[in-house]
């Protein structure tokens, strides 16, 4: 289609305008418009089935409408709702609409409202829409964060699955209004129309009587007859721009359609379950965790990208002036149907489940409505791309890229500067499960020896996702960062954990913000890095045997085939030794003693046991995992080999069931590569009584010692010492003789300045 081309783009006149009229009368608010549910199911049929959480019974899929009705909706049937928090570039990603934000009860105190199994009001959705649209319109993403990739070529989207945060027993209307969170997740296809072709197919649809735009309209069509790219996809994305010959105004500058980084119902089906795919109508899909993030990107118009890449559309003082409007493109969800074609999976007859229909579900004339008649999000600003050394919140990093000419192209990127970077998710203050539990304030003292340790055993950055806007507002984890100058970056992250109940639950935890923030670290930071880990402050990952460096450790391991190096986890217990007594019965951490000697003492030891994977965590290659969640690499290279591609290599057979192998993926060798020492608080609460709880003849054992009593050399036999306290970890010499000293060393020398 005709673009309005942004090679006029004149950056002086920009400016010029900036600063007769202002930021004010240039601003266009990130805007959400709700489009009504549109009727694709038979009312009465379906059910969630027995929600007991050990019955197999998933629930049964409604019956659908076939062929899809039409989406008649006018501009005049959406709800319009905006958000001017957004007001520059140097507001993202902290201030998107994400959620409510920190409230306050009568008293002062913040408030803990996403615990606990209170069915939620008819009409939350209406409530919670001022605050993020998601709820009352579920087929618009929940966004936590987007931004340009370095090469300007698409704008990255990381988006969650709100489905996920409310699953249990008095949730029905919640799981069931939600299930276009997961449809997001399923690729459809779709054919381009001149607008003559639309209004003959479907001449009910509405239209403004003027096509001055000149726009492209888009047809629900099966993979055969649709465009090479909009074969699998789900979005339509929509460029505009100011026009500074009516600042007032933006003029549309290009149309792409939307990508994913990788085929989210291929990756499920690879997993190897023939029950549930990414859904299940009783919400039991809660437990498959690569249903928790979307990822998507909208491709940018080739005559835009050298401009997104060298930040020319953002101003001086943050303004945008490049935006895109996200379009979801609604259809009904499928339930164990796999729309996937036989280069992905195979010859169909080998199909171990029914293949979607098209024809059938979406008839042959399904046209989709315009875009000013959808549901969508709009005005969404494109910024600057991820910097090395990034600052969200750092006004002056917005425009370190800024050119005064734009670039006949954009530069390739060179190979990647770091060898291993970090992520982080940590708060200043957090609010532990529950509203009768209080806050845990340790983490700036933690996060300062967390970085130092790290930084020391061959880390080349640190990524900090500051999540202590969803807690406080009245401090953050800036003071302690400021002194690792381009070694440490922070991102603003005050998102809030939708549903923090304890993973037993009737409806379990979903710590959303943790989840996204993993997500847009590595999709963020991936091109700088080869290496890349996400893990706690209370999580040191420490070089055994003959290594000083994690670098040295992982470059040997990349030798030997290992993309993935699994660090297998158990919980340190409190040394008497590096401890004080408290309230005569319990003990908590000497204020001049690192975190990392206080824990020391390892309850399983080393090596750990099989079930140490349980809480695993892991280092691995940014360029071989796609999507990593919290303790696993859930979609990697290899799962995403297709049928044509094993084909291509002459290999005779294409397994459906993949999971990954050593030496692709492996754990670390405990006593001579590397070692997790998980270090978490132990306070008061936990280690009360433990002069009779630690005896080995204390007969209530549920009442666990969390004090430690390390195995003596040469007495691992004995099981208790002579006043008959129980020997319960071990002791890591390698840290307390060579770690320790040079840890201390390290946080004196950066103490002096």
């Amino acid at each position: 289609m005709p673009l309005s081309p942004l090679f006029s783009f004149d950056k002086s006149k920009a400016e010029a305008i900036l600063e007769q009229q202002g930021a004010a009368a240039l601003w266009r608010p990130i805007t959400a418009y709700i489009e009504p549910p549109f009727s694709d199911t038979v009312p009465g049929t379906g059910s969630r089935g027995d929600l007991e959480p050990k019955s197999k019974d998933r629930g049964t899929p409604p019956d659908f409408v076939s062929p899809l009705p039409l989406r008649r909706h006018t501009p005049a049937d959406l709800q319009m709702y905006t958000y001017p928090a957004v007001r520059t570039c140097h507001d993202l990603p902290g201030k998107f609409p994400v959620d409510r934000g920190l409230e306050y009860d009568e008293m002062g105190n913040p408030v803990v409202w996403n615990v606990g199994n209170d069915p939620m009001p008819d009409d939350f959705p209406q409530q919670e829409a001022p605050f993020c649209p998601v709820e009352a319109d579920p087929f618009l993403p929940w966004i936590h964060d987007y931004f340009p990739s370095q090469d300007g070529t698409r704008i990255e989207f990381i988006a969650q699955n709100k489905r996920r945060c409310r699953t249990g027993k008095n949730f029905d209307a919640e799981v069931n209004r939600l299930v276009p969170q997961i449809t997001l997740m399923q690729p459809i296809s779709v054919q381009r129309l001149s607008d003559q072709e639309a209004q003959a197919k479907a001449p009910e649809l509405w239209s403004p009587g003027d096509d001055s735009q000149n726009t492209p309209r888009y047809r629900l069509a099966p993979h055969e007859e649709s465009d090479p790219d909009g074969q699998y996809t789900r979005f339509i994305c929509r460029f505009h721009a100011t026009d500074w010959d009516n600042p007032s105004q933006t003029k549309i500058v290009g149309e792409t359609l939307s990508a994913y980084p990788f085929n989210y119902e291929f990756a499920a089906y690879r997993k190897g379950s023939t029950d549930v795919i990414l859904l299940t109508p009783g919400g039991k899909d809660t437990t498959l965790f690569w249903t928790s993030n979307l990822r998507f990107h909208c491709p940018v118009p080739v005559e835009l990208q050298p401009a997104v890449a060298n930040v020319l559309t953002v101003l001086s003082d943050g303004s945008p002036s490049l935006y895109v409007d996200v379009v979801p493109i609604r259809t009904s969800v499928r339930y164990n149907e796999i729309y996937m074609t036989e280069d992905l999976i195979g010859p169909r007859d080998q199909w171990e489940l029914p293949g979607f229909n098209p024809y059938a579900r979406w008839g042959e004339k399904n046209v989709l409505p315009r875009v000013e008649a959808s549901g969508r999000w709009a005005n969404l600003p494109i910024c600057s791309p991820p910097l090395l050394t990034d600052e969200c919140t750092d006004k002056d990093n917005q425009n370190k890229r800024s050119v005064e000419v734009l670039l006949p192209q954009v530069e390739k990127m060179p190979e990647k500067p770091h060898v291993l970077s970090a992520c982080l998710w940590a708060s200043a203050e957090f609010k532990t499960r529950g509203k009768s539990k209080g806050a845990s304030t340790d983490t700036q003292d933690r996060l300062q020896e967390w970085i130092e340790f790290h930084l020391m055993v061959g880390f080349d950055h640190i990524y900090v996702f500051d999540n202590s806007g969803a807690h406080t507002n009245e401090t953050s984890l800036s003071s302690v960062l400021e002194p690792y100058g381009n070694k440490v970056s922070r991102i603003d992250w005050p998102s809030i954990v939708c549903n923090n109940n304890v993973p037993a639950h009737d409806s379990c935890g979903e710590r959303s913000s943790q989840y996204a923030a993993e997500n847009s670290c590595r999709t963020r930071y991936a091109p700088f890095t080869k290496w890349i880990a996400s893990f706690d402050t209370d999580e040191y990952l420490v070089p055994m045997g003959n290594y000083t460096s994690l670098k040295e450790v992982i470059k040997d391991a990349e030798k030997k085939g290992t993309n993935i190096l699994s660090f297998r986890s158990s919980r340190g217990r409190l040394r008497t030794d590096k401890s004080e007594e408290v309230n005569n019965d319990a003990r908590e951490k000497m204020p001049n003693v690192t975190f990392l000697e206080a824990y020391n003492c390892d309850s399983a030891g080393s090596p750990k046991p099989s079930w140490g994977d349980r809480a695993r965590k892991q280092v691995y290659r940014s360029d071989y995992v796609p999507y990593h969640f919290v303790h696993y690499s859930t979609v990697t290279k290899g799962l995403l080999e297709t049928y044509k591609d094993v084909q291509q290599k002459g290999i005779s057979t294409w397994k459906r069931k993949y999971s990954e192998r050593s030496p692709s993926e492996r754990v670390t060798d405990e006593l001579d590569e590397a070692v997790m020492v998980h270090t978490k608080t132990l306070g008061a609460d936990m280690t009360g009584g433990y002069k009779q709880r630690c005896r080995h003849d204390h007969q209530k054992k549920w009442q666990a010692c969390w004090v430690a009593y390390p195995y003596q050399d040469g007495e691992n036999a004995k099981a208790y010492d002579e006043e008959g306290m129980e020997f319960n970890c071990q002791i890591n010499k390698r840290v307390d003789q060579f770690w320790i000293p040079r840890l201390r060393e390290a946080l004196a020398k950066r103490k002096q300045g």
